[in-house]
């Protein structure tokens, strides 16, 4: 099974939202903890939301941005509704590296070659919205060499992904992209990745999905 780090719930298990990383991280403290021989203690997993665990960079990055599109997060088990549940996070790529650029580069053509988890991760839980967080990935997704499992998982291929910019008033800086594209059965969001160099929470706060797209993120679970 490709690894996921959230706990699993009948609404992420189908039909709920994705959310993906490039690889897993390896800090200097897991490699210090590794080189002395001493164990860390593996977290139970939670929802996606849960403050109390899975307190990494990425995760703490990629909450605050949702949570300034206007996502009504929970973050604690006693407060946890549906729509915390049905956040799933997961990698493409079942590695650990101390930066996405560490060892060997990651290329589009590696996550092609090892795409056969995510996928079948995908065709398994088919989630309704896919958020990735680096532009590789939806550029890997719509590779010709894996197009047919993609097109089996999402329904047929909507043509080229829609570009989004934000524009805020005196900005200077690097304009990133928000890439969607609408497959019949899943809505695929493509985001910088939380370490990219320039990337502000200001910025990240303005570039957010059309409208019709966040309230059907939004929309999910909702029912209690």
């Amino acid at each position: 099974m490709h690894p996921v780090v959230t706990k699993d719930f009948p609404e992420n298990l189908s039909g709920g939202v994705m959310i993906c990383g490039i690889n897993f991280g390896y800090s200097s403290k897991d490699e210090a903890l590794e080189r002395s021989g001493l164990l860390q203690e593996i977290e139970a997993p939670s929802f996606f939301s849960d403050l109390s665990v899975n307190n990494t960079r990425f995760r703490n990055t990629v909450r605050k941005w949702l949570t300034n599109w206007g996502f009504p997060f929970s973050h604690t088990p006693e407060s946890e509704t549906a729509f915390d549940r049905s956040f799933f996070q997961t990698n493409w790529i079942n590695s650990q590296t101390r930066s996405v650029q560490s060892n060997e580069k990651i290329t589009i053509n590696m996550m092609v070659e090892e795409s056969d988890g995510i996928l079948s991760l995908i065709k398994s839980r088919k989630p309704s919205v896919i958020m990735f967080f680096g532009v590789q990935m939806i550029q890997a997704l719509n590779d010709i060499d894996i197009r047919k499992r993609v097109v089996s998982a999402l329904g047929e291929r909507p043509g080229n992904g829609e570009i989004y910019q934000a524009s805020l008033e005196n900005y200077k800086g690097t304009r990133f992209k928000l890439i969607t594209q609408n497959f019949p059965k899943t809505l695929v969001l493509s985001l910088p990745h939380p370490q990219t160099t320039g990337i502000t929470d200001e910025y990240m706060a303005a570039l957010k999905p059309a409208l019709q797209h966040l309230e059907r993120i939004i929309s999910i679970n909702q029912s209690e």
